[in-house]
């Protein structure tokens, strides 16, 4: 093999993952800035989140191959893979292993919430506003779903699978593990083999129905009862700020 084809076939490797990198912090970053800032500046108001809804179906726009460049049209909506008409995972045959992979996935979601959720849910001191709190709960979840989906399902996984589909979901599922690692040393120690697991079952629920959209789903629900019920207790109560 000539160094021209270890370069390449290095960059092949790369490439998927460091798109998959740059996305999720690029989707992810704003939304972390702005509720921070949120809490500081009108915390009535739940203007981060709706800057947020924004930013994230422009976003998702051109990773689905809207705007510019229009030559990366078609290679970033194949990337993405949102949505793909047909095919085999609803039908009579594929219907049963689709169904498996999402009841796993909220089996491991509820064993997070009972296993790693924090002992004791936050002080209702510290929270700014009804609408503040409200609206974390619901946009957490849907930015985690989407960006992280499309990162790590769709532009690294999918850029990976030419090397097979067992590869590209083994190491996607890695990096997302170690993409949590901002919560912490302890918490990857304690969570990021249930995280990898997890990406693991969401690669392989992106490969079999050809689409993220299933996993943007479940991903969404799954973190927004580990929200309610795993940091706050389950209790309505925290939402409702005098």
């Amino acid at each position: 093999m000539t160094l021209r084809e270890r370069f390449a076939g290095a960059a092949g490797w790369l490439v998927p993952v460091v798109l998959g990198l740059l996305i999720a912090f690029a989707g992810v970053a704003p939304w972390v800035a702005m509720i921070r800032l949120n809490a500081e500046v009108r915390p009535d108001l739940p203007w981060a989140a709706l800057a947020t809804l924004v930013w994230l179906a422009l976003f998702l726009f051109w990773l689905n191959g809207g705007g510019p460049p229009a030559r990366w049209r078609p290679a970033r909506r194949y990337r993405l893979r949102l949505w793909r008409a047909g095919g085999e995972a609803w039908s009579k045959e594929g219907i049963g292993t689709t169904l498996a992979l999402i009841g796993m996935i909220a089996l491991l979601g509820l064993a997070w919430i009972l296993l790693g959720a924090p002992r004791r849910p936050p002080d209702p001191g510290q929270i700014p506003s009804t609408a503040y709190i409200v609206s974390a709960m619901l946009m957490g979840p849907l930015v985690a779903a989407i960006v992280e989906e499309a990162a790590f399902r769709g532009y690294m996984q999918r850029g990976l699978e030419r090397y097979g589909p067992q590869a590209a979901i083994l190491v996607s599922a890695l990096l997302f593990a170690l993409a949590h690692a901002g919560q912490g040393l302890t918490a990857l120690l304690l969570l990021g083999p249930g995280i990898f697991f997890a990406g693991l079952l969401y690669g392989m629920l992106a490969w079999h129905t050809g689409s993220i959209l299933p996993g943007i789903i479940v991903h969404f629900l799954s973190d927004l009862f580990y929200f309610y019920f795993g940091i706050l207790g389950g209790d309505w109560r925290l939402l409702i700020v005098h």
